[in-house]
């Protein structure tokens, strides 16, 4: 880490030298390989980033819209082009590249609200992806990736500078460095929220117990419960002792449980249904714990989702 820190000191200390006082906005151009006055892209506003592959009117309605501007020695007025190419990663089968799906010149850009040079609202459709890999709904697969890899091309000596010539402090959060991102095949999934739980068979015989819990996004559509043990820790020790590493995770609607060793390293075993409201879970793991609750959705509706 101190390496690291060392050499972005450096290039600053560089950019001081040639600029006297630098301007923040043009800080990292200097960070590319062999201190080459370039530049880069700057993200500015982005919406979601989801291919949602719940059904086919989703898939292709997806839109990923985004503004960037161009840092370089001119205020982004040295940038020539910039085009993004797309590039399919699929669960299986070989990845598919399309260049140049998204390409704006000069004529193109607007004065940002920085003072650079910028390209407002570049929108990127499920339909416009499909169409441009030539692939139908049924070609896709929720864990697909969509790759997109932003270039600029820059005037006189006709550069060309993107993610993999630019340098990790361009790249990285702090400057918003925007050359590259990825709309990855899902389905939005918010299952957050407190739950009403009847416990039961506990394995020290303490009964059982009725309460809530909470289901806890971590991103991703993976997904903890806030007591895995469903009141029987409350039972049996008196309280929750639970690990986060206990997790489930949505799949367009389709739940699987996909971690299961909790923080003591003891293995987790579920059986699990789903009927109308009622999600019966019966549990037990490696240290001889066990037990079984009935959790019902908010409402008395049925649970929106099923079981892998």
């Amino acid at each position: 880490m101190m390496k690291n820190k060392n050499i972005l000191i450096v290039m600053l200390g560089l950019i001081v030298g040639v600029f006297g006082c630098a301007d923040p906005d043009l800080a990292p151009i200097l960070t590319f390989d062999d201190a080459k006055k370039a530049g880069y892209v700057k993200l500015i506003e982005e919406s979601d980033k989801l291919v949602n592959v719940l059904d086919e009117q989703s898939a292709r309605a997806s839109t990923y819209t985004y503004s960037v501007e161009f840092v370089d020695q001119q205020n982004g007025q040295r940038v020539e082009e910039y085009y993004v190419n797309l590039v399919y990663e699929p669960v299986s089968g070989s990845d598919q590249t399309v260049d140049k799906l998204i390409s704006f010149t000069q004529a193109d850009f607007v004065d940002g609200p920085n003072g650079l040079r910028a390209k407002e609202n570049i929108s990127v459709t499920g339909d416009q992806i499909m169409n441009a890999l030539g692939l139908s709904f049924a070609d896709l697969s929720p864990g697909d990736n969509f790759v997109f890899k932003g270039y600029l091309t820059f005037e006189g000596d006709g550069a060309v500078y993107g993610a993999d010539n630019a340098s990790a402090a361009v790249n990285g959060s702090a400057f918003a460095g925007h050359f590259d991102f990825t709309l990855p095949a899902a389905c939005p999934s918010d299952l957050t929220g407190s739950y009403d739980y009847d416990g039961s068979l506990f394995w020290c015989n303490a009964g059982s117990g009725s309460g809530q819990v909470d289901i806890v996004a971590q991103g991703g559509g993976v997904y903890h419960f806030s007591d895995w043990s469903f009141g029987a820790y409350t039972s049996c020790y008196g309280g929750i002792d639970n690990s986060t590493s206990l997790t489930f995770t949505d799949v367009c609607t389709e739940v699987s449980f996909t971690g299961t060793v909790d923080k003591y390293g003891d293995t987790w075993n579920f059986t699990s249904t789903i009927v109308g409201n009622d999600w019966t879970i019966i549990w037990d793991n490696t240290y001889g714990e066990s037990g079984s609750a009935v959790i019902h959705y908010t409402g008395g509706a049925n649970w929106p989702i099923t079981l892998n």
